[in-house]
């Protein structure tokens, strides 16, 4: 199998981390590839083999063995856990799979912000929107905030919606250092701290994406 991965996407950090965990890596090969800040705005120049893999030309991108082209970073991580990890990270069902889940769906929308802003802070100064940095800004306090009870939840084991907090948490001192999510969230840079000190953590913390 084939993962198309970027350093420094929260979303490809999920699957990597995820992939690590499950100990996969030596059944899916990690294709980097490279992104001008361009992307943001503008139809940038794609590798054919990448665009062979995704048409939506979006990181992450995983080719299965069996030629299934899943372009969403929570269809891969739902594949790996449920066609090759024997459900490790996410029950099947239950109320557990659901709190998870309720769990994923805040990070998801945490992430989108994230990602969003950093799009519009690429674009020429005369062009940004200073009002939708702002939104997408408070967006992420609020889901910064809301995440911190879950914190107290998190077992010493690693599911999915450890690893998708972790990525939203790394990819905030990453991108964007001085909002300091930390405030409001205490318990969730608590485990965060303690979280990062994974193996599957520290091998995947990121760094600008090559262009």
């Amino acid at each position: 199998m084939r993962l198309f991965t970027t350093p420094a996407s929260p979303w490809v950090r999920k699957c990597v981390v995820s992939i690590i965990e499950l100990g996969l890596q030596n059944r899916i090969e990690l294709i980097p590839t490279r992104w001008p800040h361009s992307w943001a705005t503008k139809t940038v120049e794609f590798d054919p083999a990448f665009l062979d893999a995704t048409p939506v030309a979006r990181i992450p991108a995983l080719v299965t063995d069996q030629g299934l082209r899943l372009t969403d970073s929570g269809v891969i991580c739902d594949y790996l856990n449920a066609e090759l990890g024997g459900y490790k990270l996410l029950p099947a069902a239950g109320a557990v799979r659901w709190q998870m889940l309720s769990v994923i769906s805040i990070t998801n929308g945490l992430i989108e912000a994230q990602i969003s802003r950093r799009a519009e802070l690429l674009r020429n100064v005369s062009e940004r929107s200073n009002d939708f940095i702002e939104k997408m800004r408070q967006r992420e306090h609020r889901c910064f905030a809301a995440l911190d009870p879950a914190a107290v939840e998190f077992g010493s084991g690693v599911d999915l919606a450890q690893i998708a907090v972790a990525a939203a948490c790394g990819y905030a001192d990453f991108r964007y250092p001085d909002d300091d999510w930390r405030s409001a969230s205490p318990k969730l840079a608590r485990w965060f701290e303690r979280f990062s000190e994974r193996p599957s953590m520290r091998a995947t913390i990121p760094v600008e994406t090559p262009q």
